[in-house]
């Protein structure tokens, strides 16, 4: 994958975009794209076209969602052109997997009305998911992760702090319920019946509690919000490869 910064302008040369793949030569890519939600990923889209031998195609931009919001005024025309460039290339049977952010803590920097608080945010990518369908081709949107108030460091028990941080830890009801998420959930049922919901909540929530680290210690975030390596090869592309299974994706 390839994470570019919010202040990356397209250029003419797409040959840079060759760097971003992995191409398999198969039939059947997998483009993943969306700002740094992408980019945590970017275990599970090796092991994906590890273990199916499909080529991926990832290219995400910090802080600017996918498909681009015009009041995002730091991010420039990078997914524009983007969006240009994956419908110049789709084909029959191919993927499209975003992940943006789901501000639960606060706000991000680029996005003043958060992903898909807008109606113009459901409407552009209703239209961008119509013409990757006229192009033979899938959306599949990841819905919210979860998101923390601190982060790994303050989660780890050491000899001046041994006593539990409960904010390493929080209910999954807590997260769906939250009222900012809720309206995020809500706001689902206006997409379009073509875009394909993956919920990641059970990938990484067990027993109702969705925490920092698992049941053995070892860390899912890098922060309080972005998957690990481990995370994504242990538990997220197990899971989300069985639901793409499940949907007869791949």
């Amino acid at each position: 994958n390839c994470h570019l910064p919010s202040w990356t302008l397209f250029t003419d040369d797409i040959l840079i975009f060759e760097k971003c793949k992995i191409n398999k030569g198969s039939l059947k890519t997998i483009y993943f794209v969306g700002n740094s939600y992408t980019d945590h990923l970017r275990e599970t889209h090796v092991s994906i076209s590890n273990r199916f031998n499909l080529s991926i195609d990832g290219t995400s931009v910090s802080g600017c969602n996918f498909p681009h919001h015009p009041r995002q005024k730091n991010c420039g025309d990078i997914q524009i052109r983007q969006e240009e460039r994956l419908l110049k290339n789709i084909g029959l049977g191919d993927l499209v997997v975003i992940s943006n952010r789901y501000v639960m803590n606060g706000y991000f920097m680029n996005t003043p009305d958060g992903w898909l608080d807008s109606k113009y945010s459901l409407e552009i990518l209703n239209k961008f998911s119509k013409k990757v369908s006229l192009k033979g081709g899938k959306v599949v949107l990841f819905l919210p992760t979860p998101e923390f108030k601190t982060n790994i460091h303050e989660c780890k028990e050491v000899w001046f702090r041994p006593f539990f941080n409960k904010n390493c830890t929080i209910k999954e009801t807590e997260l769906r319920e939250n009222r900012v998420r809720k309206k995020n959930y809500q706001l689902l049922n206006y997409l379009s019946k073509d875009i394909i919901l993956y919920d990641p909540l059970p990938a990484v929530c067990f027993q109702g509690q969705c925490s920092i680290m698992d049941k053995f210690g070892r860390p899912l975030y890098y922060d309080g919000d972005h998957f690990t390596d481990f995370a994504n090869r242990e538990y997220v592309f197990k899971h989300f490869t069985s639901f793409l299974e499940e949907k007869e994706l791949i």
